[in-house]
Protein backbone atom coordinates (compact mmCIF):
# COMPACT_ATOMS: atom_id res chain seq x y z
CA UNK A 1 0.00 0.00 0.00
CA UNK A 2 1.15 3.72 -0.76
CA UNK A 3 1.24 6.41 1.45
CA UNK A 4 -0.22 9.12 -0.72
CA UNK A 5 -2.58 11.45 0.42
CA UNK A 6 -2.26 10.30 4.01
CA UNK A 7 -2.28 13.83 5.44
CA UNK A 8 -1.05 12.67 9.57
CA UNK A 9 0.55 15.77 11.26
CA UNK A 10 4.34 14.58 11.60
CA UNK A 11 5.51 16.59 14.46
CA UNK A 12 8.78 14.39 14.85
CA UNK A 13 10.70 11.09 13.52
CA UNK A 14 13.45 9.35 15.20
CA UNK A 15 14.69 6.56 12.25
CA UNK A 16 15.83 4.15 15.13
CA UNK A 17 15.36 3.62 18.94
CA UNK A 18 15.87 1.05 21.06
CA UNK A 19 13.58 1.78 23.88
CA UNK A 20 10.73 2.86 22.60
CA UNK A 21 9.33 -0.45 21.25
CA UNK A 22 10.76 -3.47 24.11
CA UNK A 23 12.43 -5.78 21.95
CA UNK A 24 12.77 -4.29 19.05
CA UNK A 25 14.54 -1.91 17.03
CA UNK A 26 12.40 1.04 16.10
CA UNK A 27 11.17 4.18 13.77
CA UNK A 28 9.34 6.72 16.23
CA UNK A 29 6.88 8.68 14.51
CA UNK A 30 5.67 11.75 16.73
CA UNK A 31 2.11 13.21 16.01
CA UNK A 32 1.25 16.32 16.27
CA UNK A 33 -1.22 17.97 18.33
CA UNK A 34 -2.89 16.40 21.98
CA UNK A 35 -6.60 17.24 23.60
CA UNK A 36 -4.48 16.91 26.97
CA UNK A 37 -2.53 19.55 28.52
CA UNK A 38 -0.73 17.36 31.28
CA UNK A 39 1.74 20.39 32.83
CA UNK A 40 4.57 17.50 32.93
CA UNK A 41 4.53 16.72 29.70
CA UNK A 42 8.22 16.64 28.15
CA UNK A 43 6.90 17.54 24.38
CA UNK A 44 5.28 20.36 24.80
CA UNK A 45 5.82 21.28 21.05
CA UNK A 46 3.78 18.93 20.04
CA UNK A 47 0.87 19.79 22.26
CA UNK A 48 1.72 23.52 21.50
CA UNK A 49 3.14 24.13 18.47
CA UNK A 50 3.08 27.74 18.32
CA UNK A 51 3.65 28.34 21.33
CA UNK A 52 6.96 26.26 21.95
CA UNK A 53 8.30 27.34 18.16
CA UNK A 54 8.06 24.01 16.99
CA UNK A 55 9.69 23.02 13.27
CA UNK A 56 7.45 22.69 9.97
CA UNK A 57 5.88 19.37 10.23
CA UNK A 58 7.23 16.45 8.32
CA UNK A 59 5.37 15.33 5.28
CA UNK A 60 4.04 11.77 6.18
CA UNK A 61 4.84 10.68 2.69
CA UNK A 62 8.28 11.83 3.87
CA UNK A 63 8.45 9.83 6.92
CA UNK A 64 7.01 6.58 5.03
CA UNK A 65 9.37 6.10 2.79
CA UNK A 66 12.44 6.75 4.96
CA UNK A 67 11.14 3.54 7.27
CA UNK A 68 10.40 1.80 3.75
CA UNK A 69 13.82 2.30 3.26
CA UNK A 70 14.97 1.11 6.50
CA UNK A 71 12.94 -1.58 6.89
CA UNK A 72 15.36 -4.38 6.78
CA UNK A 73 16.88 -3.07 9.87
CA UNK A 74 13.72 -2.78 11.58
CA UNK A 75 11.07 -4.55 13.89
CA UNK A 76 8.82 -2.07 14.29
CA UNK A 77 7.39 1.54 13.80
CA UNK A 78 6.30 3.69 17.37
CA UNK A 79 3.44 5.99 16.17
CA UNK A 80 3.21 8.10 19.88
CA UNK A 81 2.68 12.19 20.01
CA UNK A 82 1.07 14.16 20.98
CA UNK A 83 -1.82 12.58 20.67
CA UNK A 84 -2.47 10.32 18.05
CA UNK A 85 -6.30 8.79 18.37
CA UNK A 86 -6.89 12.03 17.70
CA UNK A 87 -6.70 12.59 13.79
CA UNK A 88 -8.94 10.79 11.55
CA UNK A 89 -6.08 9.83 9.17
CA UNK A 90 -4.34 7.23 11.88
CA UNK A 91 -6.21 4.45 10.47
CA UNK A 92 -5.13 4.93 6.84
CA UNK A 93 -1.40 5.82 8.20
CA UNK A 94 -1.41 2.56 9.86
CA UNK A 95 -2.11 0.30 7.09
CA UNK A 96 0.57 1.77 5.41
CA UNK A 97 3.07 1.47 7.87
CA UNK A 98 1.82 -2.31 8.42
CA UNK A 99 1.81 -3.46 4.86
CA UNK A 100 5.62 -2.79 5.29
CA UNK A 101 5.66 -5.96 7.46
CA UNK A 102 6.74 -3.94 10.71
CA UNK A 103 4.97 -4.52 13.87
CA UNK A 104 3.28 -1.12 14.98
CA UNK A 105 3.53 0.04 18.72
CA UNK A 106 0.61 2.65 19.36
CA UNK A 107 1.39 5.28 22.31
CA UNK A 108 -2.16 6.58 23.75
CA UNK A 109 -3.97 8.21 26.30
CA UNK A 110 -7.17 6.14 25.64
CA UNK A 111 -9.75 9.17 25.40
CA UNK A 112 -10.27 8.00 22.03
CA UNK A 113 -11.80 4.48 22.58
CA UNK A 114 -14.32 4.15 19.08
CA UNK A 115 -10.61 5.20 17.15
CA UNK A 116 -8.84 1.86 19.25
CA UNK A 117 -11.89 -0.04 18.34
CA UNK A 118 -11.45 0.40 14.91
CA UNK A 119 -7.92 -0.14 14.81
CA UNK A 120 -7.86 -3.35 17.28
CA UNK A 121 -10.92 -4.67 14.69
CA UNK A 122 -8.52 -4.42 11.49
CA UNK A 123 -5.17 -5.72 13.54
CA UNK A 124 -3.55 -2.19 12.52
CA UNK A 125 -1.73 -2.71 16.21
CA UNK A 126 0.19 -5.13 17.55
CA UNK A 127 1.05 -2.82 20.73
CA UNK A 128 -0.82 -0.42 22.70
CA UNK A 129 0.65 1.59 25.65
CA UNK A 130 -2.04 3.45 27.35
CA UNK A 131 -1.14 6.35 29.48
CA UNK A 132 -3.18 6.62 32.82
CA UNK A 133 -2.87 9.89 34.27
CA UNK A 134 -4.39 9.82 37.66
CA UNK A 135 -7.40 7.86 39.30
CA UNK A 136 -10.46 7.91 37.49
CA UNK A 137 -12.25 10.81 39.50
CA UNK A 138 -13.19 14.52 37.84
CA UNK A 139 -11.02 16.77 40.24
CA UNK A 140 -7.66 14.26 39.67
CA UNK A 141 -7.94 13.65 36.10
CA UNK A 142 -8.76 17.16 35.35
CA UNK A 143 -5.84 18.19 37.32
CA UNK A 144 -3.13 15.65 36.07
CA UNK A 145 -4.42 15.78 32.61
CA UNK A 146 -4.71 20.03 32.98
CA UNK A 147 -7.94 19.74 31.12
CA UNK A 148 -11.69 20.45 32.37
CA UNK A 149 -12.83 16.66 33.10
CA UNK A 150 -15.97 15.57 33.05
CA UNK A 151 -17.95 11.88 33.77
CA UNK A 152 -17.91 11.22 29.85
CA UNK A 153 -14.43 11.70 29.31
CA UNK A 154 -13.79 8.99 32.49
CA UNK A 155 -16.15 7.08 30.96
CA UNK A 156 -14.07 6.86 27.66
CA UNK A 157 -11.32 6.42 29.64
CA UNK A 158 -12.64 2.97 31.24
CA UNK A 159 -13.96 2.14 28.30
CA UNK A 160 -10.56 2.22 26.38
CA UNK A 161 -8.94 -0.26 29.31
CA UNK A 162 -11.83 -2.75 28.92
CA UNK A 163 -11.87 -2.95 24.94
CA UNK A 164 -7.61 -3.31 25.30
CA UNK A 165 -7.89 -5.98 27.81
CA UNK A 166 -10.53 -7.74 26.09
CA UNK A 167 -8.14 -7.39 23.08
CA UNK A 168 -5.31 -9.70 22.18
CA UNK A 169 -2.50 -7.54 21.35
CA UNK A 170 0.54 -6.66 23.80
CA UNK A 171 -1.04 -3.52 26.35
CA UNK A 172 1.06 -1.82 28.80
CA UNK A 173 -0.73 0.35 31.02
CA UNK A 174 1.32 2.89 32.56
CA UNK A 175 1.88 6.11 34.82
CA UNK A 176 4.20 9.16 35.19
CA UNK A 177 4.37 9.42 38.93
CA UNK A 178 5.34 13.14 40.12
CA UNK A 179 6.07 14.40 43.32
CA UNK A 180 4.24 17.41 44.64
CA UNK A 181 1.36 16.29 42.12
CA UNK A 182 0.80 13.04 42.67
CA UNK A 183 -0.37 11.46 46.30
CA UNK A 184 0.16 7.68 47.58
CA UNK A 185 -2.88 7.20 47.42
CA UNK A 186 -3.69 8.04 43.57
CA UNK A 187 -1.00 5.48 43.27
CA UNK A 188 -2.86 2.95 45.44
CA UNK A 189 -6.34 3.34 43.50
CA UNK A 190 -4.39 3.37 39.98
CA UNK A 191 -2.60 0.43 41.34
CA UNK A 192 -6.24 -1.07 42.21
CA UNK A 193 -8.18 -0.14 39.08
CA UNK A 194 -5.74 -2.06 36.68
CA UNK A 195 -5.33 -5.45 39.15
CA UNK A 196 -1.91 -4.35 39.43
CA UNK A 197 -1.00 -4.80 36.01
CA UNK A 198 0.59 -0.80 35.59
CA UNK A 199 4.14 0.17 35.48
CA UNK A 200 4.54 3.43 37.39
CA UNK A 201 7.31 6.17 35.63
CA UNK A 202 9.58 8.37 37.57
CA UNK A 203 9.10 12.35 36.35
CA UNK A 204 12.41 13.83 35.09
CA UNK A 205 13.07 17.24 35.62
CA UNK A 206 13.46 18.87 32.23
CA UNK A 207 11.57 20.84 29.69
CA UNK A 208 7.85 20.49 30.21
CA UNK A 209 4.54 21.97 28.95
CA UNK A 210 3.77 23.85 32.51
CA UNK A 211 7.77 25.99 32.26
CA UNK A 212 7.86 26.58 35.62
CA UNK A 213 6.73 23.18 36.67
CA UNK A 214 10.37 21.44 35.38
CA UNK A 215 12.74 22.17 38.46
CA UNK A 216 9.67 20.45 40.43
CA UNK A 217 10.33 16.69 40.71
Amino acid sequence: MLSGGIELPVGGFLPQSLVDYPGLVAAVLYTSGCNFRCPFCHNPELVLPEEFGAPPLLAFDEVYDRIARNRKLLGGVVVTGGEPTIHASLPDALRALKALGLAVKLDTNGSRPEMLELLLGEGLVDEVAMDIKAPLRIDRYGELAGIDCSPTLLARISESVLRLRGSDVNIRFRSTIVEGLHTENDVQVMRELLDGAIVFQTYRAGKTLAMPFSNRC
